[in-house]
């Protein structure tokens, strides 16, 4: 996350924030610009604004007079909101979601496809005791907006032996099964490279997690995979290795932008904050790999000290790392393709 300051008194603001609470300046932000002055700046607010506190400006695509902003153009099914809660929780997850359609922009990921907005995010609840299955199909992404629940996801954690659950891990995760269809499958050569690094996802997917749900994942599997559920099936393989490279991205922007790289591990990014992100896709992968694991044990232990979760609990074994920049160049070729 880049590091933000209200654009008439200079003091700082944070992502989620409407108005700065030094000056009362009324804020919208506009992917790759940064936070704007509402007023002077003439610029339509999401009409989200006032339902779930979007602070996004609304897409240009949406005409002039307003309407949503580019994230929440994305979302095609919310969840009944007359069900007490349920706007709270959309809202949430549609906070996290601004987390990741930002790093999207940032990354010059394909949003669009013939049929319009791509992925679209389908926010539902399991109101009619149905259970909601999580994942995605051909560009949609459905989640389960219990999940914005502090209690219900710390118990579903716990049942499913999970060191992390959060929404934007959810997000992340779900958004690489999307992106692996349009960066991924449409070309032979980058299909069968990824094929041969985390196997052919043909392989019959129910099976697969049945299997995986139905005995313990083999031994030593912590060599290979960055998560016990990527042992599951290689698409989810893919899918975890992605949403694992986005924390990285965007925690070490995060850390650059506001000085906390440990001693000896700095890295010589770019001054301005909003070409960060980028460059991170291009430098080494033994040095991106290098300040992420020198960052995370101290962030680890920080919280250790204060009775926290670790702040990141995975290895990234050589094979962990080879496989996280593997995906790292599919972002950049497509990025570099035009």
């Amino acid at each position: 996350m880049m590091r933000y300051h209200c654009p008439s008194c200079r003091a700082e603001v944070y992502f989620g924030n409407d108005t700065c609470l030094s000056c009362g300046t009324e804020l919208v932000f506009e992917p790759g610009r940064g936070f704007l002055d509402l007023r002077a700046e003439g610029l339509p607010a999401c009409e989200n604004r006032a339902r779930i506190g979007c602070n996004w400006v609304a897409d240009a695509q949406e005409g002039a007079q307003g309407g949503l902003c580019l994230s929440c153009r994305h979302t095609t099914v919310i969840p009944d909101l007359s069900v007490e809660g349920n706007l709270q929780r959309w809202a949430e997850f549609e906070a996290a979601k601004r987390n990741l359609m930002r790093m999207a922009v940032l990354l010059d990921l394909p949003l669009t496809d013939s049929a319009g907005p791509r992925p679209r995010f389908l926010f539902k609840a399991p109101d009619a005791g149905e259970a909601v299955v999580m994942g995605h199909a051909d560009g949609d992404i459905t989640l389960n907006i219990a999940e914005a629940d502090d209690e219900y996801r710390a118990a579903t954690r716990a049942e499913m032996g999970e060191p992390y659950r959060t929404l934007i891990g959810h997000l992340r995760h779900e958004s690489g099964h999307a992106f692996w269809e349009v960066l991924v499958k449409p070309f032979p050569d980058r299909l069968a490279a990824c094929r041969a690094l985390f196997g052919d996802e043909r392989e019959d997917y129910g099976q697969a997690l049945e299997r995986h749900y139905a005995h313990p994942a083999p031994a030593g599997w912590e060599q290979a995979f960055v998560s016990e559920y990527a042992t599951a099936h290689p698409y989810e393989d893919f899918a975890e290795s992605w949403a694992n490279l986005l924390h990285i991205l965007d925690g070490l922007e995060t850390a650059l932008c506001y000085g906390l790289m440990p001693a000896g591990h700095e890295l010589a990014a770019p001054e301005a904050p909003r070409d960060i992100l980028f460059w991170l896709l291009g430098i080494a992968m033994e040095d991106l790999v290098s300040a992420w694991i020198a960052l995370s044990l101290a962030l680890n232990a920080l919280n250790d000290s204060l009775g926290h979760p670790s702040f990141y609990p995975f290895i990234l074994t050589p094979k962990v790392s080879e496989k996280l920049d593997w995906v790292r160049q599919v972002i950049r070729q497509g990025c570099l393709a035009e």
